[in-house]
């Protein structure tokens, strides 16, 4: 077993990059925000003509490797400009791939319906307006389609974030993984347990993709053969979300490994517990901390976003994370401390209990940790979880310490589920 921080965005650009160039064959890519003109920084293959990724996955679906790239779609109206951005990488990395290579473009397949669902259709009706005004030369296929159904609400998103090939390897982290953003962070895996789990999780996310109608941009759809799933161990463990669609306002929870280690670790801290994520407004898992504020109990960091955004309603988001924050205040006195990091958005969300380590896509809410999809690395590695909180405690130095919002429920129809 091998795992290896990766601690800037030009080390996990880099791991990326080596993981996919010495794929043998298999190749199996889920990287939300991958685009094909991301330039590449490895010398070895910039010296060999390859400038992009582009040029990368061409020549690897050139060799026959056995190459799957799933690129998460988000809403098109809540989100239209990451949406576009979706169907712009998956045109671009579909005109250049060749042979057998397979590429999709999806959303999860939960549609919301029932009264609740109608309410939410009502919420989008000013964005369907905004979009109907645009130029129709700029709307994806997505968005046209909408333009005479109607707004569809999907409360789930595939969030997860990684890269795994042969089985063998893998790098996870969160959505700037594959990007050029700020500051990266990320794992990179060497392990056939882990990676054959992670493999496996690939191999539902495409058949729930494929089940769900998304389209084929590349060669036709085929499924990921997986007669046998190896288990992940103990100290080095796949943490996962997955559900399935099924009438209603959200899907059928099928994996909900995230929310119960998170809680039953929160729960049994005892030094110190480190948390930097793009939202803290799970009440459950919040109380599980609280409860852990004994004289024993441990010291906690967080490392939050300055403001809440991006959500069906920031007023009602904000105050059940300013709830949440309150009960921890409450609980830890001056042994929690509330940092504002600007850059936890686009990050993985990063949680060190002890000695242990979680790392990947899932932030703190019930939607990621019971109706995304969602992929985490849990590693109980000292030496990783020490050089991790070592890393984070220096970026912190002359950060500023976050003012929390009181509480302040502002009306709303929306249900907490969705936050």
């Amino acid at each position: 077993m091998t795992t290896r921080a990766l601690l800037s965005a030009k080390d996990t650009a880099a791991a990326l990059e080596r993981l996919a160039a010495t794929a043998k064959g298999e190749l199996l890519l889920c990287l939300p925000h991958l685009s094909p003109t991301a330039p590449l920084i490895t010398s070895d293959l910039r010296d060999g003509g390859l400038e992009t990724w582009g040029d990368l996955l061409a020549l690897l679906s050139r060799r026959g490797i056995d190459l799957r790239l799933l690129i998460a779609d988000t809403d098109p109206l809540l989100s239209p400009d990451r949406h576009r951005a979706a169907w712009s990488h998956a045109s671009g990395f579909a005109d250049v791939v060749q042979g057998e290579a397979q590429l999709v473009c999806a959303t999860h397949g939960q549609r919301a319906t029932g009264l609740r669902a109608r309410s939410l259709r009502r919420r989008l009706a000013p964005a369907l307006a905004a979009l109907r005004a645009e130029d129709p030369a700029r709307l994806t296929p997505v968005q046209r389609a909408l333009l005479s159904t109607g707004p569809i609400p999907r409360p789930a998103d595939i969030s997860q974030s990684f890269a795994v090939a042969d089985g063998l390897g893998a790098v996870i982290g969160g959505p700037d993984l594959g990007t050029d953003g700020p500051a990266g962070l990320a794992l990179a895996v060497e392990d056939a347990d882990f990676c054959g789990a992670l493999r496996g999780q690939f191999a539902d996310t495409w058949a729930d993709a494929h089940s769900s109608g998304a389209p084929s941009l590349a060669a036709r759809i085929a499924p990921v053969a997986c007669p046998a799933r190896p288990q992940s161990r103990e100290d080095l463990r796949l943490l996962r979300t997955l559900s399935r669609p099924q009438r209603g306002l959200g899907p059928r929870p099928f994996a909900d490994d995230i929310e119960a280690t998170l809680s039953r670790l929160l729960g049994s801290a005892r030094r110190r517990v480190l948390i930097r994520t793009a939202a803290f407004r799970h009440d459950g898992l919040a109380q599980a901390l609280a409860e852990a504020a004994t004289p024993s109990g441990p010291d906690v960091t967080l490392l939050l976003p300055p403001a809440t955004t991006g959500t069906w309603d920031d007023a009602r988001a904000s105050a059940l994370q300013a709830t949440n924050l309150h009960l921890l205040q409450s609980a830890f006195g001056d042994r929690l401390t509330i940092h504002a990091d600007p850059t936890a958005c686009e990050r993985a969300t990063l949680c060190l209990f002890d000695d242990v380590t979680l790392l990947g896509s899932a932030t703190l809410t019930r939607r990621a940790c019971r109706w995304n999809t969602e992929a985490m690395v849990l590693a109980r590695d000292p030496d990783l979880t020490q050089a991790l909180h070592a890393y984070v405690s220096a970026a912190l130095t002359g950060g500023k310490t976050l003012e929390t919002a009181t509480p302040r429920y502002s009306r709303s129809w929306l249900p907490d589920d969705l936050f």
